[in-house]
């Protein structure tokens, strides 16, 4: 896939980062990657010098230590492309600005982030940040996430970030051997249709045949590579929970989501709290898709952690 070629991956240096190296060989493979950078970022390498003096083992620097580290389980569990080049970099700073930044500097296509849902530790709820914040497409994996999947679910709103969206999800499916895409949107039936004369059900037929409309009007604008697909409709109010639950009823399933950087307008700040609200609730992979180089401005990233 040719939008996916420099990937970068987040370690936390826990157990949890077995699932997350895995995940990004699977990713690795399928888009031919031609470079894996794995980053690890700290708050402080400091250790207090009444602490070198009890330890003096610990005079040896940090990072090289870290990145012993981060070797040893990206060599016991990464399987990526055979021709891609795989780099470590061990950062001191604040995570998620060092993170954004990196997303920018080194020309990142996407980066590739552990989430734990039942981990109060990460209550700062990074990787919806990152979605949101990066300048590259996001993909986040939960915690115990194994590197597989053989459904993709593309949550629509038909939107030109949907179109993406379903770009990039064909693209998955293809280099995947999975023979369609599961396509959805969530409608609703607007406050005050009764000024229309029409009754709920007749209104909400209205706004199903639009949704069908608005959709053969989208894929006539997109490739999706002789993958099938198959359009699902759900009328409900709560879109996040409408797309979490049909996801999953898919068992093994990626979802693709398009995702909007920093805008202003209400479509984008709705498009964003859906994407951040299924990266927070469902124990799905999600992958955030993105024009690279949509963004936050660095300064921002950095003082608004």
């Amino acid at each position: 896939m040719y939008r996916y070629k420099k990937l970068m991956v987040c370690l936390n240096l826990d157990e949890h980062d077995l699932y997350l190296v895995k995940y990004a060989g699977l990713i690795s493979r399928m888009t031919t990657s031609e470079e894996v950078l794995f980053v690890y970022v700290s708050d402080s390498f400091d250790i207090p010098e009444e602490i070198r003096k009890i330890y003096p083992q610990l005079d040896a620097p940090p990072e090289a230590m870290v990145e012993k580290k981060m070797q040893k389980i990206v060599g016991a569990h990464f399987n990526g492309y055979k021709g891609t080049a795989v780099t470590f970099k061990i950062m001191e700073g604040p995570r998620l600005g060092m993170l954004i930044s990196c997303t920018k500097k080194y020309d990142i296509d996407l980066l590739v982030v552990g989430y734990h849902p039942n981990d109060s530790a990460t209550a700062d709820w990074l990787p919806e940040k990152l979605a949101r914040k990066a300048f590259c497409s996001v993909l986040v994996i939960p915690s115990n996430t194994t590197a597989y999947f053989d459904k993709i679910l593309v949550a629509v709103d038909f939107s030109d970030h949907s179109l993406n969206a379903l770009d990039v999800g064909s693209a998955f499916a293809k280099a995947a051997g999975i023979d369609h895409l599961y396509i959805l949107n969530t409608y609703q039936v607007p406050i005050g249709h009764q000024k229309t004369g029409k009754t709920y059900e007749e209104f909400a037929d209205i706004m199903l045949e639009n949704a069908k409309s608005k959709l053969r009007l989208a894929l006539s604008k997109v490739d999706l590579k002789s993958v099938g697909i198959k359009p699902v409709f759900k009328k409900d109010k709560n879109i996040v929970g409408s797309i979490r639950k049909f996801s999953e009823s898919l068992g093994e399933a990626l979802i693709v989501v398009g995702a909007r950087g920093r805008s202003g307008n209400i479509a984008a700040i709705l498009l964003g709290s859906i994407t951040e609200g299924l990266i927070r609730t469902t124990h799905k992979p999600v992958l955030a898709v993105k024009e690279k180089g949509q963004g936050l401005n660095i300064l921002d990233a950095f003082t608004s952690q």
